[in-house]
């Protein structure tokens, strides 16, 4: 029974030596903090310049995808200018119509 205790009482962590008992600090204490001040300092150096990076790109995209509105109004004027050549609705271009057919009618330029 006295070698089971031995035992338990020597897995129990036991500290070092070298560290104070009324602080509890060691003589490793505080050594990580001038480098963690450098690597914390460099990663807000570095987002600084990317979010600077990313406002240009930003500010450099357009409004809108969609094509610009002054093109539709093209196709129209040309329509116009047909219209105005042959002043009468009654006379038909010698072209065919273009454009899908109603359902269920049949098509004769596809044969």
């Amino acid at each position: 029974m006295t070698d089971l205790l031995t035992r338990a009482v020597q897995l129990i962590p036991t500290p070092p030596p070298e560290i104070d008992p009324s602080t509890g600090k060691g003589p490793e204490w505080g050594k990580a903090a001038p480098v963690g001040l450098l690597v914390i300092l460099l990663l807000c150096i570095a987002t600084f310049f990317l979010l600077r990076s990313m406002n240009r790109k930003i500010k450099a995209v357009p409004a809108s995808f969609d094509p610009p509105v002054a093109q539709a109004p093209v196709a129209l004027d040309t329509k116009n200018a047909e219209l105005a050549d042959n002043p009468d609705p009654a006379v038909e271009s010698a072209d065919p119509p273009t454009g899908p057919t109603a359902p269920g009618l049949v098509d004769e330029r596809s044969n």
